[in-house]
């Protein structure tokens, strides 16, 4: 038997006085935690919920959360939480996915999700109940909806030994330790929320819960609780770097996950983190979300590498014709180890294309250097072709970045009558300073060739964002889809 809850049983016994979690004025030890799971699966069981059902959760941030993913997974049932940023046709598409039997929810709906809703505060936590289901390594988990930056939501099946598997990279090349205060304001409905929350109990660390992350909540979180692991993705650590005047004093280590960050922008993030050792993360939903990391020691000189696969990882690249990609030419990174998830849910055709024989096809561009470092290219869908030549849209970003104007910035292929697909530049502007795109296109010319640079280069206030941080580059390509419709000429 192998069950994600086993987790909470053991920290609980090592540690059972330590304070785990705190949230706002809450705080619960390790064995109090434990009780409040046991209550759960009282409540789940009384409910008539059991094995195989799907509990689906729609809430910000609390510690409700995390209990009632371990007390789902003790009765044998899987766990499904849902993106809080969900609009109700949205909600209820996933409901009509999944059919599960009780969706959670940390506010009353407006509207009929079409299954049974039950309000957190609502429920009434009385008595225990240590029943565990005989789990097998190989059932659900957790059912996650990925966030569909380029396509329809799909639901990944995370198995036991999917969860159970990650817990030794997060030892091994995180450096997660007892004595670690972690912020989880990471969203709990996202595969590293659940991940951090999971691999930081098992070492008996201490989680401090943040519902409505801001910069201005999270730096007083950190002074409050003497913080000293943050994870973040990179728009996160730019956006603190603008606010604290001060260097923080209690964080010891970060890791930046889910995009890209610039020397420019690093240097500015890492003056308010002096001796911090530095991670960057790559990983995925379909992996657990195993994959890389560059380690602190390799981290100078090697900051836009996503690292050396975890240690129970194996990653090669890919060409299209299938051949693997020699040291130097760029290939799809295709993952596989034992926290690649099972497929996913009701979605055969799906599962089929991107799981191929222990494989996961990430659908992410690199190429390695000759030291066998792996650099990220670019999203296979990102790529533009223009003119008869294809550009990565991630290079053009990476020298837009480099201007000390530009705070953001995402490149796309937009529609052209001439060149198929222009490329075209989003960016926002840094605190203080003025973006002028005629300006942004001479800096350019002398640092890429010209079918690189951008065809216009567009200035917003801010720029769209999924849950994880990554930039929503289908948003844009969608809402500006006809800014070239006119042009009938080579521009």
């Amino acid at each position: 038997m192998l069950n994600v809850s086993d987790v909470i049983d053991r920290s609980s016994e090592k540690w059972p006085n330590k304070n785990f979690i705190y949230f706002n004025d809450r705080t619960f030890s390790f064995e109090a935690f434990r009780k409040r799971v046991l209550q759960w699966v009282s409540y789940l069981r009384k409910s008539g919920i059991k094995a195989g059902d799907i509990v689906a959760v729609f809430s910000k941030n609390r510690p409700e959360m995390l209990e009632l993913w371990m007390a789902v997974n003790r009765i044998g049932a899987v766990y499904s939480p849902y993106n809080f940023n969900l609009k109700q046709d949205e909600i209820k598409t996933l409901v009509q996915n999944s059919r599960p039997v009780v969706l959670f929810t940390d506010t009353a709906l407006n509207f009929d999700p079409g299954t049974r809703t039950v309000e957190f505060d609502n429920v009434d936590l009385t008595g225990t109940d240590n029943f565990t289901y005989e789990t097998e390594p190989n059932d659900v988990s957790t059912l996650l909806y990925t966030s569909g930056t380029e396509s329809a939501p799909k639901g990944v099946m995370n198995t036991h030994m999917n969860w159970y598997s990650s817990l030794l990279s997060s030892v091994h090349d995180l450096d997660w330790r007892h004595d670690d205060v972690f912020l989880l304001s990471i969203p709990v409905y996202h595969v590293a929320g659940l991940y951090t929350f999971l691999g930081f109990m098992n070492v008996g660390a201490s989680i401090v819960v943040e519902a409505n992350p801001n910069p201005v909540e999270i730096i007083s979180l950190i002074n409050k609780y003497s913080v000293t692991y943050l994870i973040f993705p990179p728009t996160v650590f730019i956006g603190l770097s603008q606010f604290v005047k001060e260097p923080f004093s209690s964080v010891k280590k970060c890791i930046s996950f889910g995009a890209f960050i610039s020397e420019t922008q690093f240097n500015a993030v890492s003056r308010i983190f002096p001796g911090v050792q530095w991670r960057n993360y790559y990983g995925m939903t379909e992996t657990t979300p195993m994959g890389a990391t560059i380690q602190p020691d390799d981290f100078e000189g090697r900051k836009e590498s996503i690292g050396r696969p975890h240690i129970n990882i194996s990653l090669k690249l890919v060409k299209d014709d299938g051949s693997e990609a020699r040291r130097g030419e760029v290939g799809e990174i295709l993952m596989k180890g034992p926290t690649v998830a099972r497929g996913y849910f009701n979605d055969e055709a799906r599962t089929r294309t991107s799981f191929d024989g222990g494989w996961i096809r990430t659908g992410d561009l690199a190429v390695m250097d000759s030291d066998g470092f792996p650099y990220f290219v670019d999203r296979k869908k990102d790529i533009i072709r223009t003119g008869g030549e294809n550009v990565p849209s991630i290079e053009v970003e990476r020298e837009l970045l480099t201007q000390r104007s530009i705070g953001e910035a995402a490149v796309v292929g937009i529609k052209h009558p001439y060149w198929m697909e222009a490329v075209t530049a989003f960016v926002t502007a840094r605190k203080d300073q003025k973006v002028v795109p005629d300006e942004i296109i001479e800096y350019l010319k002398p640092r890429m060739a010209n079918y690189k640079i951008p065809k216009k280069i567009i200035v917003l206030p801010s720029l769209p964002h999924n849950s994880s941080g990554k930039i929503l580059k289908k948003e844009l390509r969608e809402q500006y889809k006809d800014l070239y419709i006119n042009d009938q000429v080579k521009k």
